[in-house]
């Protein structure tokens, strides 16, 4: 018997289809339907058909729509139907390509970046895109917080330099080396932006910026609310204000129910008729508890589009026929998945040590860390867990990114006789199947996962297993992810755990904030002052000339050194990476997958004869 919450999604979805089911979907005002734009993009496929509706489904609610304090998939996802930036990537080569911006050009120096804007683009609400769009964006990211006595700037007593009256997680990422950009309009349709110094992936991080509407937000910079605003009540009391450049608007919202957005009548994209599009009308988002509910939901051919999980492949291809769609293997996918030890030194407030101290010892030794790594049967987790739909992976980066994956660095075969000639090594001994340390501890610590991700779980179990046979006992910990990352980033109360990474950044700077001793997601010792060992001191090093450095050999060789120390060093330890399966309904026309931006890269020019 079906559960009730998959009951009443089956009921809902089921709804979409019918007329008359519930009330129809209100339509907000629109403003005024502006002409197509003299310099709207003319996409390459052949006019389809308007009026279909697409309906998803979503694991996990929005927390905001509001891009300057986005942190999440989901919110990410929403925000990204109705806002736009001056550059995108190209879904099959990862290249930078124009969208808002037609053209630019960089000055010599590398320090100039002037953006040619395409002329005649119009907001949803019909009002004009011009520089002073771009320009304010920037300017809002960069506010500074004011002294009500004096108006001046406060300075931060540790930087000593003016703090951010939006401290936005944008403004951390636009911040190089500390330093803000310069933003100047030239006229209507130029803007140029001046770096403080060299870097190299500013067409990617700058250019990728979302774009924000100043005739709808400026006032609310001038009171300083501006991270109040495109909230959740927003977005259920007033969707009309959410105007955007995008293909779609919200329409309405239902915390923990569902997301409607409809097609923007001032889209500024056309097909090769000179017909504007979208050609969807209304996407319908229904928002579920996790992914199993998710692939369930189209399984049962209540929804038109899904990322399948390789473990479910199996099950749902049955019910192809049926329901009349086809799963697009994608290959490998850009997600990783690892094991990792607390490395933090030091105690918390009442004084207690975060790791105990021989197990700290334990976990700073390169030579236990190999061994753990020489002893997970990775094969092992891509049959038994993954039904043979996963690669073992060996490195930071995952095959699928394929221009930036370094293919040479050290791998760890299942090899349990390495592993223990390692841990013999290391002062480790066996007493009745139990390793002990050199002090008789014997060796033992907690393994934290999420408890919402079977493959994680899964994983968990089969790792456990793989370290009993070498005499370590793992202690599994399935836990809710907002606990797990709150030990992890703030009281680091944890031993080791276990989870991913979303993978396939195009630009190796991306992952400065992981990589970097620094960074707040340097997950096995973040936020370090300093770095705590030379072979970190390396990476930050190297993922500095990384950001300055514009010849894409000398990039790739750099970056290709960083995986080799941390395929070396194992703070991480790799364990597989997923095949990638998307679903999608075979009424949909124009489905063209890709290897970078699966089959809903162009969902604006997706379209489906209406039932």
């Amino acid at each position: 018997m079906p559960s009730p919450i998959l009951s009443r999604l089956s009921l809902f979805l089921a709804c979409a289809f019918i007329a008359g089911c519930s009330r129809p979907l209100p339509a907000p005002p629109v403003g005024k339907v502006a002409p197509i734009p003299a310099g709207a993009e003319v996409t390459e496929q052949l006019p389809g058909k308007y009026g279909a509706m697409l309906v998803t489904s979503m694991p996990g609610d929005i927390a905001t729509l509001n891009p300057l304090i986005s942190e999440d998939q989901s919110s990410s996802s929403a925000i990204g139907r109705f806002l736009e930036s001056l550059t995108t990537l190209d879904p099959e080569n990862g290249e930078i390509i124009p969208r808002l911006a037609k053209s630019w050009e960089i000055s010599p120096d590398g320090l100039n970046y002037t953006f040619h804007l395409r002329e005649g683009v119009c907001w949803s609400d019909g009002e004009p895109f011009t520089a002073d769009d771009v320009v304010f964006t920037w300017q809002s990211i960069y506010a500074k917080e004011l002294d009500p006595a004096t108006g001046q700037p406060v300075i931060d007593s540790e930087t000593g330099k003016p703090k951010l009256r939006f401290a936005t997680r944008p403004a951390y990422f636009h911040l190089i080396e500390g330093q803000e950009v310069s933003v100047a309009k030239v006229d209507d349709l130029t803007v140029r932006f001046t770096l403080p110094q060299l870097y190299a992936p500013f067409l990617l991080f700058g250019g990728g910026q979302d774009i924000l509407p100043k005739h709808v937000l400026a006032p609310f910079v001038e009171d300083g609310t501006l991270l109040d605003q495109w909230s959740i009540n927003t977005a259920i009391n007033n969707p009309g204000q959410l105007v955007g450049l995008g293909a779609f608007l919200l329409e309405s919202y239902r915390p923990g129910e569902r997301m409607v957005f409809r097609r923007n009548p001032n889209y500024w994209r056309v097909d090769s008729a000179g017909q504007r599009l979208p050609y969807i009308e209304r996407i319908v988002t229904s928002i579920v508890g996790d992914s199993a509910a998710s692939n369930i939901a189209f399984a049962r051919g209540l929804t038109d589009v899904e990322s399948i999980q390789p473990d479910n492949v199996t099950w749902i291809t049955r019910a192809a026929d049926k329901f009349d769609f086809t799963i697009h293997d994608l290959g490998p996918s850009s997600s990783t998945s690892f094991v990792w030890f607390n490395l933090r030194n030091g105690s918390d407030a009442d004084g207690k040590p975060f790791v105990a101290p021989h197990k700290l010892r334990w976990f700073q030794d390169i030579r236990f860390r190999q061994a753990v790594s020489y002893g997970v049967n990775r094969e092992g987790i891509v049959q038994g867990v993954f039904g043979g739909r996963a690669s073992p992976l060996h490195g930071y980066v995952s095959v699928k990114n394929a221009k930036w994956h370094n293919a040479d660095t050290r791998r760890y075969a299942f090899d349990p006789t390495k592993a223990r000639a390692l841990l013999a090594e290391a002062g480790f001994t066996l007493h009745d199947g139990r390793l002990q340390d050199a002090e008789g501890h014997p060796v033992e610590f907690d393994l934290m996962t999420n408890n919402n991700n079977n493959l994680r779980t899964e994983m968990a179990t089969v790792f456990a297993e793989n370290m009993a046979s070498l005499g370590i006992r793992v202690q599994l910990q399935f836990i809710d992810f907002n606990t797990l990352i709150r030990r992890t980033s703030e009281s680091f109360n944890y031993e080791a755990s276990l989870l991913g990474l979303g993978g396939g950044a195009p630009d190796p700077y991306a992952s400065k904030d992981i990589l970097m001793s620094g960074g707040r997601l340097h997950l096995w010792n973040p936020q370090q002052t300093e770095p705590a060992t030379p072979w970190e001191a390396r990476i930050d090093e190297l993922m500095r000339s990384i950001g300055r450095e514009f010849d894409e050999t000398k990039r790739k060789a750099a970056f290709d050194e960083v995986q080799a120390i941390m395929a070396e060093q194992q703070p991480l330890i790799f364990l597989v990476t997923g095949n990638e399966y998307v679903g999608i309904r075979n009424r949909w026309q124009t489905v063209v997958p890709t290897p970078l931006g699966g089959i809903t890269w162009n969902l604006d020019a997706l379209w489906a004869e209406l039932n």
